[in-house]
């Protein structure tokens, strides 16, 4: 089942947890502030009191293709308990070289998977993000929604956990989304990257009212409170 149950029960039986983020631009530490990496590093240790590790292996730019080749260099070597996979932003660039057709990108998170779990280590999916689809190059916008796609489809069929943080920030109206959210068309700001990890922890089992909370954090807090019981209302409709 791809229900983190897993994860919860790694959490609650090992003495300790590292954690491996591999993505591109989406989880490299793109600007300065809190990252997502940051608020799940936080409240898994504010709840768990044990030592947990989360160590950033994004690299801006990469596609699937340059993340496998980079694979046992940027996770395998750090042993990983749980390795969180947010790809797919650049598969879909249609610059020569860049490009990586459907095909192949389904083979590619087939197979990072399949390395995640050789080392012994739980593959959690993600998906990015909603993109200012309106702002970007279109067959990019399309490939970009069609990959997203494929990530929801992929970890269903395979019975993979999957955070998506698409359909998150779809519940947002279009001003809050861009001008509060957004730091331009396809990377978040800070309290983006706070809303990530939020939805990171939640789908972790997590109650993110346990943290510390300067002020920024207390204020998407409640955005997030207020999406997800918005995608819970729908749901029940």
């Amino acid at each position: 089942m791809n229900d983190f149950s897993a994860v919860r029960e790694r959490l609650d039986k090992r003495e300790s947890l590292r954690i491996v983020l591999f993505g591109a631009s989406n989880t490299d530490r793109y600007m300065a502030g809190t990252h997502w990496g940051d608020v799940l590093h936080l409240g898994l240790r504010y709840t768990y009191f044990k030592p947990v590790w989360v160590i950033n292996s994004g690299a801006v730019g990469n596609n699937t293709r340059e993340a496998l080749a980079r694979f046992d260099r940027d996770v395998k070597s750090f042993s990983p308990d749980v390795v969180i996979i947010t790809l797919g932003g650049n598969d879909c660039d249609t610059t020569p070289g860049k490009f990586v057709p459907e095909a192949e990108y389904r083979a590619n998170l087939r197979e990072i998977a399949r390395r995640v779990e050789e080392c012994g280590a739980l593959p959690v999916f993600q998906t990015y993000y909603k993109m200012d689809i309106p702002a970007m190059e279109p067959e990019r916008a399309k490939g970009f929604l069609k990959n997203m796609d494929i990530v929801r489809e992929e970890a269903a069929k395979n019975n993979w956990p999957l955070i998506d943080q698409y359909k998150l920030f779809d519940q947002l109206d279009e001003d809050t989304f861009r001008y509060k959210y957004m730091l331009n068309a396809m990377h978040v700001n800070e309290q983006g990257n706070i809303l990530i990890g939020f939805e990171v922890l939640r789908h972790f089992g997590l109650n993110i009212d346990r943290m510390r909370n300067p002020e920024p954090l207390l204020v998407v807090m409640k955005k997030h409170r207020e999406l997800i019981k918005q995608m819970e209302n729908k749901k029940n409709e």
